[in-house]
């Protein structure tokens, strides 16, 4: 149904995803290596998690990405003699900590549960474990690298679920933030669910088919709206959009439905109505939509394809859904997706002390809102169906909870909580070992078939757009001791 649409890629060999000039992490992580070295604390080994909250009470699960193109970026992280030269220029770092940072390669254990997979907001879905200066270090690639991208795998995976699985075409990254625009946001869109996408970098990079619309207002350069419309018909790849305002739509779809007639009649059986999109980008897409139809009726054509652009949200897709819209899909800026900022927490829960590990614990104004202590092994329980019932830390040589009566410890609620689960493994997985690949690298096709899988894998509670039930996630009853503990201590430790 949407072939004509969408342009598909030849396979290339990606070129390297990130910069990775080690200046990308910021200043201040340069300044915290050089006080852990006067501290005596930057090569002792640490143990960091990452977890992430949902933007909203809506978002129930999260669709984890960018951990891929964050493995590239720390396993190629090479200082530079001259980045280094102007660090120490400006006072961020001294001679010893220069040398330091030249010499050295980052060597950390990088576990992480696989792109693409499920998660649920609170849970720690990375982990970064080696000395203490370089897993500082690198904190804020770490956060900016999966915060951005789960926030945008996400929403794209929601908006299918709206949309029960119409084409969802990502626009917005080949112009967002930065001059060449970031593909990497393209990149997630498709692991979450987009089918195409407008950044030519990205398509070529990823292999994402891509889509091409009508820049807006093209008749006013033309002076002629028939020309500028017959042009754009000529010129652009088959299936791509014609833009329809909707102050101009009645004669535009007008225009529109006379030249595909006529292209058509020129070119036969090798031209139809498949071959041009109706794009409606504000205004009442319903009315709209009904318009475009009866433009192509009365001039004997088929009814046209039609996206919707502009403010799409799931709001939006359900309600033209509910009210039986004729569209093929939806246009969906992967920038800006609001109440992500913040996303990512990155936290030290462990390090060495005497030869031992010592935990450590953030105490926020409750427990639920405080940090877990201590190096730890995350574990999904499914049922008999494959479905996800609940995720439990344990603490690291802990005996795994029984799949089935094992008891655990709400970490909202701190109430304990019966398993009633068929099995239970561990979601996180290696990624790296001293700095190198334990993984191979998997297209970011496969991962959006996992994400899709993955999502369709929840009960319909916990997957739900609008009031999804909570996903249970706990810590075993020896790791909430712990952190009881350490909470009455009264000190972060």
């Amino acid at each position: 149904m949407i072939a004509s649409f969408l342009a598909a890629m030849p396979i290339q060999v990606p070129p390297p995803p990130l910069v990775t000039s080690a200046l990308n992490v910021g200043i201040d992580a340069f300044a915290t290596v050089r006080a852990a070295v006067a501290a005596g604390i930057a090569d002792a080994r640490a143990s960091f998690e990452l977890a992430l909250r949902a933007p909203g009470d809506d978002w129930g699960f999260l669709v984890l990405a960018g951990v891929e193109p964050l493995l590239d970026a720390l396993e190629r992280l090479r200082p530079r003699v001259d980045e280094m030269e102007w660090l120490e220029h400006v006072g961020a770092i001294d001679g010893p900590t220069r040398r330091r940072l030249i010499e050295s390669r980052f060597t950390c254990d990088v576990d992480a549960a696989p792109e693409g997979s499920v998660v649920f907001p609170g849970e720690a879905v990375l982990t970064v474990e080696g000395p203490y200066w370089q897993a500082q270090m690198v904190a804020g690639m770490v956060q900016a690298a999966i915060s951005d991208a789960t926030a945008v795998a996400t929403r794209f995976a929601r908006l299918s679920l709206a949309s029960h699985g119409v084409l969802l075409v990502e626009d917005g990254a080949a112009t967002a933030h930065r001059l060449g625009g970031t593909p990497l946001l393209a990149r997630a869109a498709h692991v979450g669910g987009a089918r195409a996408t407008t950044s030519a970098v990205a398509a070529r990079r990823y292999s994402i088919p891509v889509a091409t619309f009508e820049p807006a207002r093209f008749d006013l350069a033309v002076d002629d709206p028939d020309r500028a419309l017959r042009a754009w018909l000529t010129a652009a790849p088959p299936g791509s959009a014609v833009r329809v305002e909707p102050s101009r739509a009645a004669g535009t779809l007008r225009r529109l439905a006379a030249a595909v007639r006529d292209r058509k009649r020129a070119s036969g059986a090798s031209w139809d109505e498949r071959h041009v999109t109706v794009e409606l980008p504000s205004g009442d897409r319903a009315g709209l939509a009904r318009m475009a139809v009866t433009a192509f009726e009365d001039a004997g054509l088929d009814p046209p394809r039609i996206v919707v652009s502009g403010d799409v949200d799931e709001r939006l897709v359900l309600s033209l859904r509910a009210d039986g819209v004729p569209l093929h899909g939806f246009v969906v800026r992967a920038d800006g997706v609001p109440g992500t900022r913040h996303l990512a927490r990155y936290e030290l829960v462990a390090i060495e002390k005497g030869g031992a590990w010592s935990p450590r614990m953030r105490a926020g104004e409750d427990g639920a809102s405080s940090s877990e202590p201590g190096r730890k092994l995350l574990v999904r329980f499914s049922d008999d169906a494959g479905h996800p019932v609940a995720d439990v830390a344990h603490g690291s040589g802990e005996r795994l909870l029984r799949a089935q009566g094992g008891r655990y410890v709400d970490r909202l609620t701190g109430l304990t909580v019966k398993l009633d689960a068929a099995t239970g493994a561990p979601l996180r997985v290696a990624a790296l070992r001293a700095g190198k690949r334990a993984t191979q690298q998997e297209p970011p096709s496969s991962l959006r078939d996992r994400a899709r899988a993955a999502v369709q894998a929840l009960a319909e509670k916990h997957r739900r757009i609008g009031s999804p039930a909570r996903y249970p996630i706990g810590l075993s009853p020896q790791l909430a001791a712990l952190r009881t503990e350490l909470l009455e201590d009264g000190d972060d430790r």
